[in-house]
């Protein structure tokens, strides 16, 4: 079920940079201005016209009630699969149902009825990425090039599958074209961010910064640069970009629970860590490496019961948090 969810955020995630006609695609909490009971009645009064079942479709897609939409949706294709718009509400709804195989037909379908549509070819190539089919994909992003040379998603997208493929290089030459075309891509300065800093490379600094710029408030890229100061021991960076972070929420675990580790495993600082610790455990008590983390702050400072409680408490929540059984191991040898 986790790949299951991993993979649709993944999906939505392309269909969200898609410049694409598909009002599922644009915004899925769309509704039509008539409610539920108006269109009934414009449906029994005209029940040959198929935008009122579209309509409706789109109502239950707002309401996130994809049987509903399903049933409208085929009714339609069944009379009427010569329509881009529909065939791309279709494709939609049945992937948001996990029949992706269907989805994939009527996707076929729409390039099929419009063949120089860049729009059909890039939901497409969204679901040959998704479906890991990246010779497909990059087929068709090269014809939606051939079409339009200035296309920054396809480029964007031509980078995420040399991404995925391990190379770098054609990944970060494919983004940088798609700032070119697109000095606004956010995603893309961000892909760029992440292809650097795996590779420890400053210039990753750069390009989250780039998208910061344009999205001031993504808490997904200040983490990131945080990550990437902590990573490369820049302690003081990493510490202001955290702080950044808790400016934009100040519930933020992970920047809290860092800031923790910075202070009392790297500065010596034990008694800011365990405020940043016992801060943690307030934005998430579930979670358990704020517990694992405070219990580690008062290890340091030598107070052994309170760390044995925490690690007890952390591997409770966490059977398998195997960093909280050795402490707990060492501590009660």
């Amino acid at each position: 079920m986790n790949r299951i969810l991993t993979l649709l955020a993944l999906f939505f995630l392309l269909i969200a940079t898609s410049c694409g006609n598909s009002e599922v695609a644009e915004n899925t909490d769309t509704t039509p201005k008539d409610s539920l009971s108006v269109l009934n009645e414009k449906i029994r009064k005209d029940p040959n016209n198929l935008d009122l079942y579209y309509q409706r479709a789109m109502f239950a897609v707002g309401r996130k009630d994809y049987p509903s939409a399903m049933a409208d949706i085929n009714r339609i294709l069944a009379v009427d699969s010569s329509t881009t718009k529909y065939l791309l509400a279709g494709a939609d709804i049945h992937f948001y149902s996990m029949k992706v195989q269907r989805a994939d037909q009527l996707l076929k379908r729409a390039v099929e009825v419009d063949p120089k549509s860049t729009d059909c070819m890039l939901r497409l190539a969204q679901l040959h990425h998704y479906l890991r089919r990246f010779e497909e994909e990059i087929i068709l992003l090269d014809k939606v090039l051939d079409l339009d040379k200035r296309n920054s998603q396809a480029f964007f997208m031509k980078g995420m599958v040399h991404k995925e493929m391990g190379d770098t290089a054609k990944a970060m030459s494919n983004m940088r074209l798609a700032v070119q075309m697109d000095p606004d891509y956010y995603n893309a300065y961000v892909q760029m961010g992440l292809i650097m800093a795996a590779q420890k490379n400053p210039l990753a600094i750069e390009y989250y910064r780039n998208a910061i710029e344009i999205q001031p408030t993504s808490q997904e890229v200040v983490y990131n640069l945080g990550i990437f100061h902590q990573e490369n021991e820049d302690y003081r960076k990493a510490i202001e970009a955290y702080q950044a972070l808790l400016k934009l929420n100040p519930h933020h675990f992970d920047a809290h629970y860092n800031l923790g580790v910075i202070y009392t495993h790297k500065l010596d600082s034990a008694a800011q860590g365990m405020t940043y610790f016992n801060l943690a455990v307030e934005d998430n008590p579930q979670e358990p490496r704020g517990y694992f983390g405070r219990g580690s702050c008062f290890e340091k400072t030598g107070d052994i019961k309170r760390a044995t409680e925490d690690y007890k408490f952390a591997l409770e929540l966490d059977p398998q948090n195997t960093g909280a059984a050795k402490a707990l191991d060492q501590l009660t040898r």
